[in-house]
């Protein structure tokens, strides 16, 4: 237990948060052009286009669209969408001399964005992604963009978030030394930094990499949050994600929409309910208010969830998405627990120590921990 603590002792929050890191933003969903010129018809097809006057009412558009005030000086719109269309890709800028994203303009956050943290698994990543591509749209009408964090010794997914437009982040792994925060997978570090890094929401969900959800579940999860009218929901029923057999979710991985098929019990290990993580939907603010995970705590598959799900629980009753029920389903893989050195010495902190402080004690160190975010964040 000493050497444990002695590691934590010798950790600051504000390095980790700090730590060197790629960031690679999506392309732009789709372009705005405002002039009072005519405009010749041209080929366009990497992403909706509308064009429209200055009188004109700004219509509804996806937080990541570019809005573009043009006149025939700055020569020829076909070029500049296209050069556009890979600026804010590779540098991650927020605008130009002619140009700016959406929300910037209207001062608003998106609606709800997803961040799932990787290492390796990338079978299941693909399933997972593939399947927010195919299921229903939610009220708002486009697909949440997606956060995909990386930590790993080497980006081996930027591809895949390529691929699949995602927004991108690594962090580096020192698997040399996999007694520290960062020489193993550090979940916690990920949610964080993506929090602080990446593009900002009003909503967002938390989600494995290996959890598949129903084909109508932004409708299902919106009906539960006005049903319960809390700032934190876990998004799924009875506490408990489907767990299914390695055979099974073999099958799944290839045909997804089993997802909305019956599931007997032959197909799923026995539920155990009280699973503190898995999927977590909150607000910007909820997860302010809890001060974020604690990477400089837990790491290498450790109880990060546990603790940040007790934190929330100080700050008022768990909501659950049980009516409609959510089922999420869970792809099998090779269990990671046992290769964290300190995963007992973990859970002594967390479900004894931490969870024995008074409430006092853990909303001061919350409320600390929410500075420090704010501070990196602006």
């Amino acid at each position: 237990m000493q050497e444990y603590f002695n590691i934590v002792h010798g950790t600051s929050v504000e390095q980790l948060y700090s730590i060197p890191h790629l960031y690679k933003a999506p392309h732009p969903t789709g372009f705005l052009v405002i002039t009072e010129d005519t405009v010749e018809s041209f080929p366009f097809t990497l992403c909706p286009l509308k064009i429209i006057q200055p009188k004109d009412t700004l219509p509804s558009c996806h937080p990541q669209d570019v809005v573009v005030n043009y006149t025939p000086s700055m020569g020829s719109l076909e070029s500049i969408l296209y050069t556009l269309y890979e600026t804010y890709k590779d540098t991650n800028c927020t605008s130009t001399e002619y140009s700016k994203k959406y929300f910037l303009q209207t001062n608003t956050l998106a609606h709800r964005k997803i961040i799932i943290p990787c290492f390796k698994r990338q079978e299941n990543l693909h399933a997972v992604l593939k399947r927010f591509q195919t299921i229903e749209l939610p009220k708002e009408g486009f697909r949440p963009s997606i956060l995909l964090v990386e930590h790993s010794p080497y980006p081996e997914i930027q591809k895949i978030a390529e691929e699949y437009e995602c927004e991108y982040l690594w962090i580096l792994m020192d698997p040399t030394h996999p007694e520290l925060p960062l020489g193993q997978f550090n979940k916690a570090l990920c949610y964080d930094k993506a929090f602080i890094y990446g593009f900002p929401a009003q909503w967002y969900l938390f989600h494995d990499n290996d959890v598949l959800v129903p084909k109508d579940f932004w409708d299902r999860l919106d009906q539960n949050c006005v049903r319960t009218g809390k700032q934190f929901i876990q998004p799924y029923t009875h506490r408990c994600l489907v767990n299914l057999k390695p055979n099974v979710a073999e099958v799944f991985r290839e045909h997804l929409s089993l997802v909305d098929e019956p599931i007997t019990e032959d197909m799923h290990f026995e539920r155990h309910p009280g699973a503190p993580g898995g999927s977590l939907y909150l607000t910007r603010e909820r997860y302010l208010e809890a001060g974020g995970h604690d990477p400089q705590y837990c790491w290498g598959y450790g109880p990060e969830d546990a603790m940040f799900y007790h934190k929330l629980s100080l700050l008022d009753d768990i909501a659950f998405a049980d009516e409609p029920p959510i089922e999420m389903i869970h792809l099998w893989h090779p269990p990671a627990a046992a290769n964290n050195l300190f995963r007992h010495e973990m859970d002594i902190f967390v479900k004894q120590i931490f969870f024995n402080q008074t409430k006092e004690m853990k909303l001061d160190f919350m409320q600390h921990k929410r500075a420090i975010i704010e501070s990196l964040k602006n």
